[in-house]
């Protein structure tokens, strides 16, 4: 090999392969210039991963199906352990979870069908190869919270005989939620209708003439399987209602007919 730095030197050829088995000092001593294409050969071997520092021990990597760490309680999560570099397909693997028993040893993934409360935590793995273990995987912290609650809001409530009402429906302050109505009960839902016009987060009943609900909403996301906790129930009232019962009791009364 032939090594031009100014000057023009004759050594014997050294592949990539050589190299790797060739102390570094002697290598130093051998060549006293530094010649460019040794150089380059010297810097891929100490960055291929096979520096003195590199204890050769593979680490595990653990990861969340779906890609999140914060779910709604009744959500389904997996946990996937691997040895880094991947590659291999029987290994055994060990867990350390917030409560014991929480994903079955030796499975390289942990399945939480219906998550709970408690199922919050650090979550770590490693797995053993060929009587080898790989270094603990870095924590992962998963974190389980109660299903939101959507809120209904009415107006004006109560109402004058064919006026308009406007409900609303949300989740918290998030606006990625897609809404669902009922009246009178969660399945019984309220469809586009003359009377019921439907876009976005908004219901609107057109002509309210009488009391009207029951109604009821709940939020879903596309991105997640679990809607949110249904509304409380909203009646809408309609004022001269009652004034006009008490006026037709009141004239049945006298009229005899009662």
């Amino acid at each position: 090999m032939s090594i031009n730095a100014g000057i023009e030197t004759h050594i014997p050829d050294f592949d990539a392969e050589t190299v790797s088995t060739v102390p570094l000092v002697f290598i130093a001593a051998l060549f006293e210039c530094r010649g460019k294409g040794l150089v380059n050969m010297l810097n891929t071997h100490i960055n291929s991963g096979h520096s003195e520092d590199d204890d050769g021990v593979a680490k595990a990597v653990l990861t969340i199906h779906p890609n999140r760490s914060q779910i709604f309680s009744g959500e389904s999560v997996t946990l996937r352990c691997d040895i880094q570099g991947g590659g291999v397909t029987d290994g055994e693997y060990r867990w350390l979870t917030p409560s014991s028993d929480q994903c079955p040893q030796k499975e390289h993934e942990c399945i939480i069908s219906a998550a709970e409360f408690s199922h919050s935590g650090n979550y770590r793995c490693l797995g053993s190869h060929q009587q080898q273990d790989s270094k603990w995987s870095d924590a992962v912290r998963l974190t389980v919270t109660p299903l939101p609650k959507a809120t209904l809001t009415v107006k004006p409530n109560p109402v004058f005989p064919g006026e308009t009402v406007t409900l609303m429906c949300s989740v918290g302050s998030d606006s990625s939620w897609s809404y669902k109505w009922y009246k009178y009960r969660n399945d019984n839902v309220v469809s586009q209708s003359g009377r019921h016009t439907i876009t976005g987060d908004t219901l609107t009943i057109n002509g309210a003439t009488v009391n009207e609900g029951p109604y009821l909403c709940h939020g879903k996301k596309e991105s997640r399987p679990t809607s949110s906790s249904i509304s409380d129930p909203v009646t809408i009232v309609v004022n001269g209602e009652s004034v006009f019962f008490f006026y037709f009791l009141f004239f049945c009364q006298t009229d005899g007919h009662y």
